[in-house]
């Protein structure tokens, strides 16, 4: 199966991303406004392999890890790249066993390292019962899953989430009033922080300290970040990246630090084209 649907992914998508390419040759590398935000890197897939890793994003500090979709297709995947070369490491295609996805769950997003494992946000059909899936970091290998309880399952959507001190934080996708909080060790439900505006399109998230910075899709262009105070519940526009392209999609964000630096990473997607995972550094 996983052969099967790897040749799919390399014969079929090439030919589906031909079809949008006017829409790549009219983009350009994004503009950030806003806090100090400095483009650094960006390793650019064609949609063929940036597939497999097209919605989600996190970082052990010399991997990246990866998580994508084909919804049409119930294809999902975990890949492994080269943080320094953007060298695609490893790939499990069809990575959630058939039990899970008979089950209707079939799109992973965003995703989080933790203590050698990578969890993912899942939804499932109708939006019914998301839940966490659970790889191993190393192979790759699928582990096991958590459905959310019901008291924060919200609207069901569930696009991103991110572990700091086993707990794990997360919101649903549109109209967001409020971040979720679940204990690792058993996924209970924690409670919620409320926030004091309504954000919307939420794609992907991390903390950097006592903030949690939230990639969101809103907007064309422009894309914006934003930064929600843990203690408070204050939020704010961190960063606006403009992607020089109104079919872009920003999906998943991780953040992480090598010494004294710290760096966002997010997964970008101009439509149905190719996958692009640009670097910025915090000045």
């Amino acid at each position: 199966m996983s052969v099967f649907f790897t040749m799919l992914r390399k014969s079929v998508l090439p030919v589906f991303a031909a079809l949008f390419m006017l829409n790549t040759l009219v983009s350009s590398p994004p503009s950030v406004e806003g806090d100090r935000l400095i483009p650094c890197s960006e390793f650019e897939y064609l949609y063929s392999d940036g597939a497999a890793f097209c919605q989600g994003i996190t970082t052990d500090g010399s991997v990246f890890y990866g998580t994508g979709c084909i919804k049409f297709l119930n294809y999902n995947a975990i890949v492994k790249i080269d943080a320094g070369s953007g060298e695609i490491i490893a790939c499990n295609d069809m990575c959630l066993p058939a039990d899970v996805i008979s089950q209707g769950y079939s799109h992973l997003g965003d995703c989080a390292y933790y203590k050698g494992k990578i969890y993912c946000a899942c939804e499932a059909f109708l939006f019914k019962n998301p839940a966490i899936m659970i790889f191993d970091a190393e192979s790759l290998e699928f582990l096991e899953y958590h459905i959310l309880p019901p008291e924060g399952q919200g609207n069901g959507h569930f696009p991103w989430l991110c572990i700091k001190d086993d707990t794990v934080y997360y919101t649903q996708a549109r109209d967001v009033d409020e971040i979720r909080m679940l204990n690792l060790n058993d996924f209970s439900y924690k409670g919620s922080i409320s926030i004091d505006r309504v954000i919307t399109k939420i794609t992907g998230g991390d903390i950097l300290g006592g903030s949690l910075y939230l990639s969101s899709n809103d907007g064309k262009e422009e894309k914006t970040t934003y930064r929600v105070n843990l203690s408070t519940g204050e939020t704010q526009e961190a960063f606006v990246r403009y992607m020089g392209n109104g079919t872009s999609e920003a999906e998943g964000l991780s953040i992480s630090r090598s010494g004294s630096d710290v760096f966002f990473h997010y997964v970008d997607v101009p439509f149905a084209s190719k996958t692009i995972i640009r670097t910025y550094r915090l000045a």
